[in-house]
């Protein structure tokens, strides 16, 4: 069976207006042949809660880059509990200077997250209600935040960065949880998992390295994502195109072809 994961700013939602309307041909042709389409952000569970609705979609969503998984309304609520007034206290803890180098939402009003993310102020506020993982912008020089990067390791944790933020998050990913969520439908299923895995920023790199069909959604707001020996050998695709419209056409092309 195919299943598809996707991340969403940048790649299924435009980057500038958060819309999805151009990739609606795509997404009706998964839900017309029967395709779990599984939601990968940055973005928080009450975030993704009313877009997977949007688009009709009762599958799981990974939240927080990769940080828990959030299971439909119907079954259990967000694994793990939250994790975030642990995370923020550990930042808090850095010695200085480099504890005032990083600045995350917990640190910015809601008026501050809208600002620097385009969103409406409501949905900063959803922006701002995270579990597990501290997005942000860290102003240092590459020497500090090397130290930086040392630093949480040695606590448990990491920061990638995103296509807008530099997020600390605990060592887990994106395509690790993808991993999950597949070896699930195999289970269910009985059936091998072909996974094809769509996105434009570094933090989506391992997803898109480890699926069946990884492809890279182009995105002009910031730098391309390096060519890989899987884009080499045929496994990595590129679309022409930006956001939703890149998305509409990889899907449409793809899936038709299967």
């Amino acid at each position: 069976m195919i299943v598809v994961f996707s991340d969403l700013d940048g790649t299924l939602l435009d980057h500038e207006t958060y819309s999805f309307e151009p990739a609606r041909p795509a997404l009706r042709l998964l839900a017309e042949s029967g395709i779990p389409l599984i939601l990968a952000s940055s973005k928080t569970e009450a975030e993704m809660r009313p877009i997977a609705r949007e688009m009709g979609l009762d599958q799981p969503l990974i939240v927080e880059n990769g940080a828990g998984i959030a299971y439909p309304e119907t079954e259990s609520a967000a694994e793990g509990g939250s994790h975030y007034e642990a995370l923020r206290a550990m930042l808090h803890a850095l010695p200085e200077p480099l504890c005032d180098l990083f600045r995350g939402f917990g640190d910015w009003t809601e008026q501050e997250v809208a600002q620097l993310t385009g969103l409406a102020l409501e949905d900063a506020r959803l922006a701002k209600d995270r579990r597990f993982s501290e997005p942000g912008l860290f102003s240092g020089s590459q020497d500090e935040k090397a130290e930086f990067l040392r630093l949480i390791a040695d606590k448990g944790y990491q920061a990638i960065q995103g296509g807008r933020f530099f997020t600390v998050m605990p060592k887990t990913s994106k395509a690790q949880r993808m991993a999950e969520i597949a070896a699930h439908y195999a289970a269910e299923t009985g059936a091998p998992v072909d996974i094809i895995a769509l996105g434009d920023a570094p933090n989506d790199l391992e997803m898109l390295q480890t699926a069946d069909t990884g492809v890279i959604i182009a995105n002009p707001a910031h730098l391309a994502l390096p060519v890989t020996e899987r884009e080499r050998t045929g496994h990595i695709l590129r679309s022409d195109k930006a956001g939703p419209a890149g998305w509409n056409d990889m899907i449409l092309r793809i899936v038709g072809a299967k």
